[in-house]
């Protein structure tokens, strides 16, 4: 792995346009969309925040994806003692959106599902990892808080809120509670594997609850939920090992000695960078740093296209109109999942293929 850490702010996608053989306009739009939409939100809903209270966002918008059929997800984040107010925020926080529209097309809400929408409180997200209390939905929010989330802050405020406060809880407790980082100090990387087990559990909850939701809604939705599955949430897990993989054979964050506190805090801090960037940014600064430039490429020529299909508005009402039965006999499905089978193909060959420390660190801690 390369040595140092990511940086939030930097675009580690443009980077790469010059070895792209046409450059990624779709990536560009999103993200400068994205940015755009999270900085109308930060005019209006500025208010709602305070000294315990963020409005957060997920997604697309906080991955900086967001497209034509994109929806605004959203919690309240809670970071102090629970009171009525807080449940009045929430009801104003949908009233505003409700009343916003970028590029004169209302903003969509988050669906019925209750993971968004909603409050979310601290004590459970760090405190419940793990153990009957962790629900799907706790493990969800804390996990998502990690890979995309973006407090609707000012930069220079965010700091002090309770979205920075939490994020710094949750890292804590994660490198706290692993025993790799209690053994003596040594000349040895080591990786927070207490992260790494969640991350990998969030990705199967991920799949499973696929297959819940297709059972409980009769079908409803399955091609575009299916075509997202294979390609946006696993790319978002990828995100997730590799900010773990930034950790392996990284000689910066080696202890060499010194106090384990101390050691623990620049673990803390160099994890909390990818937590304020985004998947692209991440698989681009992760592959160019360990020599897979061009693999790297490939993987930003399918996601291009992967953007073009979700922004085609024709497109997803034909997915979202299809009955499961019949699916793999219409050809724009098919030609989705082609789409889907290069991302598998390509993230195969980076991880398990090619010689690197990617698969080095994939074949001893991705599997077993």
């Amino acid at each position: 792995m390369p040595d140092g850490t990511i940086d939030p702010l930097h675009d580690y996608v443009a980077d790469l346009t010059s070895l792209a053989r046409e450059r990624w306009s779709t990536i560009a739009a999103a993200r400068a969309d994205a940015l755009a939409v999270q900085s109308l939100l930060l005019d209006k809903l500025r208010e709602f925040t305070s000294g315990d209270v963020d409005v957060i966002v997920f997604g697309s918008l906080a991955r900086q994806e967001w497209t034509s059929g994109s929806d605004v997800d959203w919690t309240i984040l809670i970071d102090g003692q629970a009171n009525a107010q807080h449940r009045i925020t929430a009801r104003e926080v949908e009233r505003t959106l409700g009343n916003m529209k970028y590029k004169e097309t209302p903003l969509t809400g988050p669906g019925a599902e209750g993971i968004f929408g909603n409050l979310a409180f601290s004590h459970e997200i760090v405190h419940h990892i793990g153990g009957q209390a962790d629900s799907n939905r706790n493990t969800t929010q804390r996990i998502l808080l990690l890979l995309e989330a973006v407090a609707i802050r000012k930069p220079e405020d965010e700091l002090a809120g309770p979205f920075e406060r939490i994020i710094r809880q949750i890292l804590n407790r994660y490198l706290v509670s692993d025993s790799t980082f209690h053994s003596k100090a040594d000349q040895e990387s080591r990786i927070p594997r207490f992260l790494l087990n969640d991350i990998v559990r969030y990705w199967r909850t991920m799949c499973v609850d696929f297959a819940y939701k297709d059972w409980e809604q009769g079908g409803k939705k399955w091609a575009l939920r299916n075509f997202k599955l294979r390609t946006a949430r696993k790319l978002l897990f990828v995100s997730g090992l590799l900010t773990v993989f930034s950790c392996f054979q990284n000689k910066s964050l080696r202890r060499n000695g010194g106090n384990r506190d101390d050691y623990l805090l620049k673990l803390q801090a160099h994890l909390g960078s990818f937590v304020h960037s985004t998947p692209l940014n991440i698989l681009s600064w992760a592959l160019s740093g360990i020599g897979l430039r061009s693999e790297c490429c490939d993987l930003l020529d399918i996601y291009e296209r992967f953007l073009r299909l979700l922004d085609d508005p024709n497109l997803r009402n034909h997915l979202n109109g299809l009955a499961e039965d019949g699916v793999y006999e219409d050809e724009r499905f098919l030609e989705c999942r082609e789409l889907s089978h290069e991302l598998q193909a390509k993230l195969k060959r980076v991880c398990f293929e090619l010689d690197s420390p990617l698969r080095e660190f994939t074949v001893e801690y991705g599997v077993f």
